[in-house]
């Protein structure tokens, strides 16, 4: 009798055992596949293509000279101290130290001694007016961050006042995120389509500033985004929205200084702009009629523009110099232009005798234009010459001058064409290895420029973009997909 019952229950505690592993299975199976407790939700990082969870801060691990490029938003935590700005509820008279102890102005913040590791945080949602001044120093290992809390909005910094940089960055070390510069034009000018007049920069990275990020932010209004001055380098501007900085200096009728309209400008070394949307660089101007451009080079060297989407502006790059500051070796990969402007130019540069040139060994590797305007250009190089400029694995759409060149350059494997076909390349003629030629882009109209299977582009390309360490697309899909690298800035 004991023996049975023994074995009955032996039987019933091997079924049980049975049963529970079958329901452990069943519950692996259809769990879901996003499951964070709510500590691991906030320490998720997000990507264009899915999730992945942990405290992970990558979104400026990569540097120019190639890799992963992965778009990547960092959830870091501030290991030092941490200070608050609440422009609408704070007060200056308390410690900063806390939300509710959050100061009130930029001014009092500016006056703050930050050491490495330390933070400053500005409140969602909240407007402040002025400028915040970066005097700080952090490390390679421990940054100053400067960043947002609480819900809504990016926090903005606006002024309307003439000569004011929003953001002011003279420290080094320092990473800024989820800021929102705003530029007020202090006037406007009537006789030229009531376009914004005055100086006012977005985020100034000053010329004792170095290893600075600027990342998930917005800058919008000024006369430029985004200023890296010259003797600022190795800095990276990083996942933004730079839109409409279309402010003009000093825009008066006569003689030949009207500048501005920037999205970025550049006159430091050794900077990164990447997977940046930028839009609307376009401006009147009494001197050129139009300016503007997405990324202004002018004596800036070792620059690498690369995976940024781009929209109607009056030109996306243009590169120069003066008689006290050389340029040379910018690289331009994976980009997208696309505008229905009338004169729109995706790249301008010079060569020697030029009054802004020579700008030395600028190489354009895999950028993708839809530029539809009928005085439309893709690339104009005036004095050029192999040391100049190198264009390779390129569509360029251009209704009026797929090219301009006064001679011939390093030029191979890219794809030239416009609106009717026949596109005008002028100045000299195409490599053996390009072609004129519809690239079959998926749907330019609406800014779609992926190519179709049965593109030109598709295997046309060559390595010399992969061997400079572009080794993804503007979509992140690896380089190449098939035998060789597609012409474009899209992989099939």
């Amino acid at each position: 009798m004991l023996y049975r019952l023994y074995s009955e229950r032996k039987r019933l505690l091997l079924l049980l055992v049975v049963l529970l592993g079958i329901g452990i299975t069943i519950f692996l199976i259809l769990r879901p596949t996003r499951f964070f407790t709510k500590a691991q939700e906030s320490d998720r990082v997000e990507t264009e293509n899915g999730v992945i969870s942990g405290n992970v801060t990558v979104i400026d691990d990569q540097t120019a000279s190639g890799g992963k490029f992965a778009r990547l938003k960092s959830s870091e935590t501030i290991a030092g101290t941490t200070y608050y700005i609440d422009c609408l509820s704070g007060s200056d008279t308390d410690s900063g130290t806390s939300e509710t102890t959050a100061w009130k102005t930029l001014s009092k913040a500016s006056q703050a001694s930050l050491s490495p590791g330390d933070g400053l945080l500005l409140k969602r949602g909240t407007t402040c007016t002025g400028s915040l001044a970066l005097p700080w120093n952090g490390s390679d290992t421990t940054p100053i961050r400067i960043d947002a809390y609480g819900t809504g909005d990016l926090p903005t910094i606006e002024s309307n006042v003439n000569n004011a940089r929003l953001v002011n960055v003279t420290g080094s070390y320092i990473t800024i995120e989820n800021l929102f510069a705003k530029g007020i034009a202090p006037s406007t000018e009537a006789a030229c389509d009531n376009n914004p007049k005055g100086y006012i920069i977005g985020f100034q990275l000053d010329d004792t500033s170095h290893h600075i990020t600027l990342r998930n932010s917005q800058a919008s209004g000024s006369y430029a985004g985004v200023y890296i001055k010259s003797g600022s380098n190795n800095n990276k501007i990083l996942n933004n929205t730079i839109n409409n900085n279309n402010m003009m200096n000093p825009l008066d009728v006569g003689g030949d200084g009207d500048a501005g309209a920037f999205g970025v400008l550049i006159h430091g070394a050794d900077n990164e702009i990447a997977y940046n949307t930028l839009s609307g660089h376009d401006a009147c101007s009494y001197d050129y009629d139009r300016d503007g451009s997405d990324v202004e080079i002018y004596g800036g060297s070792r620059n690498v523009i690369h995976h940024n989407k781009a929209s109607q502006s009056d030109h996306f790059s243009e590169l120069g110099k003066n008689s006290s500051q050389s340029s040379s070796d910018n690289t331009y990969a994976y980009n997208s232009f696309t505008s229905t402007l009338t004169d729109s130019v995706f790249l301008n540069t010079r060569g020697e005798g030029h009054t802004y040139g020579p700008i030395y060994n600028t190489k354009v590797f895999n950028n993708s234009t839809y530029l539809t305007g009928s005085q439309s250009q893709g690339i104009v190089c005036s004095n050029c010459g192999s040391t100049i400029l190198t264009l390779r694995n390129n569509i360029l759409w251009a209704n009026w001058k797929s090219i301009y060149s006064s001679t011939s350059f390093t030029e191979f494997n890219n794809i030239y064409w416009k609106i009717g076909g026949n596109p005008l390349i002028q100045g000299f003629t195409i490599s053996s290895t390009s072609q004129i030629a519809d690239p079959r882009y998926v749907n330019p109209q609406t800014g779609d420029l992926h190519i179709q299977s049965d593109s030109p582009a598709v295997d046309a390309g060559s390595n010399e973009s992969v061997s400079a360490g572009f080794s993804v697309d503007l979509d992140g899909k690896a380089v190449p997909s098939g035998l060789l690298p597609d012409v474009g800035a899209y992989e099939l």
